[in-house]
């Protein structure tokens, strides 16, 4: 029985090969399978390395779908090609760890009706694409919650409690979603279950709309890759989708926060959700993704971007309340250790170069995976 399927429709092999799949296919487990899209060259050569000898059924390399550069559709193409009744989507430099089959076999143990599961944040910046030292930043908890959907609705769509970001990841991206919800959604939402060039946020508005239960597993599971030209993030919305978002004049190229926003608010148009009271939460997001930027040209830049939609969009009164405010990183070593149940330490500790290896690392610093079924009996 095939419990997950992790399916990449990004791939773009690294001299031959994709070393996040190679580690992927290490693992014991028989009860998940890749699906991945052809690479870009149109050709198998490059996924010989990824197979055992004698082929690894575990893998499974599917046509991209012919006449199509539209993210949604290459996203719901490998979801018809799949056969897990849970779905997860990563990046072709992104990885998921197998054992996310050990996690859903303790949640479901647990809670039955588990129609979605997410997990602790993990990124990583490959070392040729960062700018100086970088701290990475993981959870260090190992408690499984059950939050209760009209708080995510909450979280999501009035961006309670966010960062940069809507603190909400219950959707198929870096995280797992049962294969019956995702057929509901189509049902639901235009028979497509995943739109727009943002699929991972459109699927994470519909999904928390749709999804009575969700359970959050405070460990990382998987790895993202960000801040280089082959991250795993799909691009900015297309300019069919204008209907859509044009009312709403914030640039996705922005910052991650505007980014977010106009995948929601296309959402939102396009299904006829009308909501009011959350845009002080997102004007909070705004000035905290400014906050973000590693330098000062960076940080002025973005806060006059942000700046002239807000102006635009919502008038000189809400300007009021945005007031980032730049923190100058010092030259010195920053914190390293553990606070607020988060653990910070040098992105180059074991000198890893990929996800794969990222992950092996707080793989090692993390809460045993094995041991979850025992410390939840």
């Amino acid at each position: 029985m095939t419990l997950l399927s992790i399916c990449i429709p990004f791939a773009r092999p690294q001299n031959g090969s994709l070393p996040a799949i190679s580690a992927m296919l290490q693992s014991a487990r028989t009860d998940f399978e890749i699906v991945i899209a052809e690479p870009d060259s149109g050709s198998n050569r490059d996924m010989k390395p990824l197979v055992r000898p004698g082929d690894d059924p575990r893998l499974r390399i599917v046509e991209p779908l012919a006449g199509s550069t539209d993210p949604s559709d290459q996203w719901n193409h490998l979801l018809a090609h799949s056969r897990g009744k849970w779905i997860t989507v990563i990046g072709g430099d992104d990885y998921a760890d197998p054992e996310i089959c050990e996690v859903l076999a303790a949640t479901l143990k647990r809670v039955p009706d588990t129609e979605a599961l997410s997990w602790g944040r993990a990124e990583f910046v490959p070392p040729q694409a960062r700018t100086g030292r970088r701290i990475a930043r993981i959870p260090t908890g190992s408690k499984l919650l059950v939050p209760e959907q009209t708080e995510m609705m909450r979280r999501l769509f009035y961006w309670e409690g966010a960062s940069d970001r809507p603190d909400c990841h219950f959707g198929a991206w870096h995280g797992a979603v049962r294969r019956d919800v995702l057929d509901r959604i189509g049902e639901a939402f235009s028979d497509r279950v995943f739109e727009q060039a943002q699929p991972g946020i459109d699927n994470l508005c519909k999904v928390t709309m749709l999804g009575k239960r969700m359970v959050m597993w405070e460990r990382p599971l998987s790895v993202q890759c960000t801040g280089s030209p082959d991250a795993s993030t799909p691009p900015a919305p297309r300019a069919q989708d204008e209907a859509d978002w044009k009312a709403f004049p914030f640039d996705p190229g922005t910052g991650v926060a505007a980014l977010t926003a106009v995948s929601i608010e296309a959402f939102k148009r396009r299904y006829g959700i009308e909501l009011d009271g959350w845009q002080q939460g997102f004007i909070a997001a705004c000035a905290r993704d400014c906050e973000t930027a590693e330098t000062g040209e960076a940080f002025h830049l973005r806060k006059a971007a942000y700046e002239r939609a807000i102006l635009e969009w919502a008038g000189k009164r809400a300007l009021k309340s945005f007031k980032p405010e730049f923190r100058r990183k010092p030259k010195v070593p920053r914190f390293q250790g553990v606070k607020d149940g988060m653990l910070y330490f040098d992105m180059d500790m074991d000198a890893t170069r990929d996800a794969a290896g990222f992950y092996r690392l707080i793989n090692a610093l993390s809460f045993p995976v094995h041991l979850l079924d025992y410390k939840l009996a």
